[in-house]
This record gives structure tokens, sequence and C-alpha cells, in this order.
């Protein structure tokens, strides 16, 4: 069963994925992945954004995320350039991990399941859902993003919230707007003895 976890930026979706590992699922961030993308695609991602977003680490060329995520949240069709390399590649591991472990659990842990296409290959997606404010908050304090910045990574994400797009799967949806662990654990719990019973 392949699961996907998904929500807007800063709704907590790494917390709720260690959660599902607490409960012995596998989880893959797509996003962390997809920065192992970047070194794997590195003639493509240089081609399109230039050697400005190379910088040296020890002595050795390394993408600065930062000044990617930068270009891609202020620029769509940048974003759809870097999608168009990385979401083929991601979608490969993917389907290599389902056909080697056909009895497996794997969890999907992405903001953008829904415009990568990988909620096609989902049998369930959990929705992580904050409030606007918090998330803000939580960017600001976790990312040193601006009100401006946030509101552009915002706006890159529409297409993200379960309120306005159909991940074709059923789906749960827990509410982190508060820092009380116990009570999403208990959430989360909740929607995982739903999925075993129902599989």
């Amino acid at each position: 069963m392949i699961i996907g976890l998904t929500g807007k930026s800063c709704s907590g979706k790494n917390r709720v994925g260690r959660i599902l590992q607490e409960m012995g699922l596998e989880v893959w961030d797509l996003d962390e992945i997809a920065h192992d993308g970047l070194d794997a695609n590195s003639d493509a991602i240089i081609k399109l954004f230039g050697p400005e977003v190379v910088h040296q680490v020890d002595g050795k060329p390394c993408f600065s995320r930062r000044a990617i995520a930068d270009i891609v949240f202020s620029d769509p069709k940048m974003r759809t350039k870097l999608e168009d390399i990385l979401y083929p590649w991601l979608k490969d591991l993917v389907l290599k991990w389902k056909e080697s472990h056909p009895e497996g659990n794997l969890v999907l842990n992405g903001a953008l399941l829904y415009r990568s296409g990988f909620h096609k290959l989902c049998d369930y997606v959990i929705y992580v859902d904050a409030s606007y404010y918090v998330r803000q908050k939580r960017a600001q304090a976790r990312d040193g993003l601006s009100e401006e910045a946030f509101r552009l990574r915002e706006k890159s994400q529409e297409d993200v919230d379960f309120r306005c797009v159909d991940y074709g799967v059923p789906l749960g949806v827990v509410t982190n707007d508060e820092a009380d662990m116990d009570k999403l654990r208990q959430q989360v719990f909740n929607i995982y003895e739903k999925l075993i019973r129902e599989h």
C-alpha cells in the first residue's frame, strides 16, 4: 500500500511522517529525495538555472537549495521546468520500490503530491491542515521568511489544498494548528487504525 502524505508549507507534514515511522511505516520525504535529484540530474539543472545556483562546500560543488527555491517560488515557468526534470526521476524510484516490495507499505511525504501526479500512485492520502497564520509564523521561525516571501510560497501551492483538488483516493485530514504532539499523534493513529481495518 502506498500512502500519500501532503499539506501546504509548514503544515507539519514531517511531524506526521515521524509519527507514521514510529508506527512502523517506511516514509520517503519527496522534497529530500528531490534534492538528491539535483545531483542526479546536475547537467540539466545547471543548464536550467546557470552556475549561479552552485556554490562550494568543503571545496566541492554543491547546489544552493535556497537559491533554487527563491527562483522557483517567484517564477512559475522555472518551477515547471524544474518539475519536468525531477518528477519523472522521482516516479521511477517509487515504481522500482513498488515492484520490489509488492506487500510493503510506503508513505510518500510531499507538498506537491497532486501536481506531480504522485497521488495516482497512492491508495490513500493523509492531508495535514493548518491555518495560514500558523504556517506563516512557523515559516518565519524556521526559515526566516518574510511575509511577502511566504505569500509567494503560498501562491505557488494553490493546487495543494484538498478543498480545491480531488486526490481521487480515500482522504484523511489531520489538523495541526496546535503545538500538541499527543493530539496530533492520536489523529494519526485513528487514521492508521482505519487503514489497517480497510486493508
